[in-house]
């Protein structure tokens, strides 16, 4: 019996490490991308089949290494570059990467190699939970953004500072924060009065109507309007981008859900002096009956608001704009694709690029032109019930001056018409 049961271990510590072998070895996985414009550390990806020996492997036990091959040729050149296995919402899985640099009208060649994660690797996206309050994503243990999503009823403070989800963002050092949180001050207002509703990353609209009423889910406070978190469906972290899917329930004063929101942000790895590459995409779903999202520029729309010392500062911090062409008036001109700001902060100079994604609805004004900074892009929609809304943004933040023209208008064509993937023999 017991020769058996050793015979038995035996056997199973050969298939582990068969197992284990076969994983390493698998059969490289050859990608071809295609590039229309020039892009400089751009996001990837691609849908692909697992090899049979990764079919039961984990994703997050999964590593990936690519390199560039030369057309024609298996032979590979250049530095090993980290990819990252990611399962979609569709349960499908892709192959996700950052290209350091890729011409305009380019073809690349590149191979991909999978093996087994080893514990003791670094460089890498984790994401930090502070349950009820809270949660970070941190590349290498420096804190990168922190998603604002307590709700808390006990004094009017606190309903003041939580009525709203948001995100933050913090400098390249992980330490000091970029974005404005629920203690800003109006910056036009002489009698110091506390105007919190700008927070960082946000979205909403101050006059939502729904079963002949008004709402606003902008201001909130004490009308008893939330946008109340209620779970996390998706929580990913890898070498080469972290993506938090947060269930968000807009609810008036009786608790009764009008949009049930997926808001999904992906932040991906950059290099310097790249601070944040960020996509915010949101599913907004009538659940209760029709919606329409109407507002103003000035307190509708996807927003981003600059610390709130840039409104206390004087000439050397304001913001200034930059538009994708000369002769622009935000106040009346419609559709622009992108707004960039620059603004300064703790002894430095910070560029916010905000991308519109061309099938966002339309038309689209733009709030840009506030010298504290907060700005972003407002409209008008009808959400028929029972249907969703899906809208998509990138914000891009660099640390340094603005950034001149056409390389903000590349990032932007990165967003809109970026590099294609495909897998070859497929």
């Amino acid at each position: 019996m017991r020769s058996e049961r050793k015979l038995a271990i035996v056997i199973l510590v050969i298939a582990v490490i068969c197992g284990f072998n076969a994983a390493s070895e698998a059969e490289p996985i050859r990608l071809k991308v295609s590039a229309k414009v020039d892009c400089v550390d751009v996001p990837v990806h691609t849908f692909i089949d697992l090899p049979a020996s990764f079919a039961n492997v984990p994703v997050e036990e999964i590593a990936v290494s690519l390199r560039q091959r030369s057309v024609g040729t298996a032979q590979v050149s250049g530095k090993l570059i980290p990819g990252q296995i990611v399962v979609g919402g569709n349960k499908k899985t892709q192959l996700w990467w950052i290209i350091p640099d890729v011409k305009a009208n380019s073809v690349t060649m590149w191979t991909a190699a999978l093996r087994r994660r080893q514990e003791s690797e670094k460089e890498t996206f984790s994401w930090r939970d502070t349950e009820g309050e809270y949660l970070d994503f941190l590349f290498d243990g420096r804190k990168v953004t922190r998603y604002m999503y307590a709700l808390d009823r006990s004094t009017k403070q606190r309903v003041l500072e939580t009525y709203k989800t948001f995100l933050h963002v913090f400098d390249a050092a992980g330490e000091n924060l970029l974005t404005n949180g629920p203690d800003g001050l109006h910056p036009y207002m002489t009698d110091k009065v506390l105007y919190p509703h700008h927070r960082g990353i946000f979205i909403g609209w101050n006059r939502l109507e729904f079963g002949g009423k008004r709402y606003d889910f902008w201001h909130m406070g004490e009308q008893g309007r939330v946008q109340k978190h209620q779970k996390f469906l998706e929580l990913t972290a890898g070498p080469v981008l972290a993506r938090s899917n947060s269930l968000v329930h807009w609810n008036d004063k009786d608790g009764r859900t009008i949009i049930a929101e997926q808001r999904k942000t992906t932040v991906f790895h950059q290099s310097e002096p790249t601070v944040l590459l960020l996509e915010f995409l949101t599913e907004l779903k009538a659940v209760n009956g029709d919606v329409f999202l109407d507002g103003d520029p000035e307190h509708a729309g996807f927003q981003y608001r600059p610390h709130d010392d840039v409104a206390k500062g004087g000439k050397d911090v304001k913001a200034v704009y930059l538009f994708h062409k000369d002769g622009i008036d935000a106040h009346k001109d419609k559709d622009l694709p992108w707004a960039a700001m620059s603004y300064g902060l703790n002894g430095k100079r910070y560029s916010v690029l905000y991308m519109d994604y061309p099938d966002n609805p339309k038309p689209v004004i733009y709030s840009a032109y506030r010298d504290y900074g907060r700005f972003g892009a407002f409209f008008k929609k009808k959400i028929n019930d029972g249907d969703t809304l899906t809208l998509r943004y990138r914000i891009w933040i660099s640390e340094g001056r603005m950034p001149e023209r056409v390389k903000l208008a590349n990032k932007y064509l990165e967003f809109v018409d970026g590099p294609k993937v495909e897998v070859e023999g497929r």
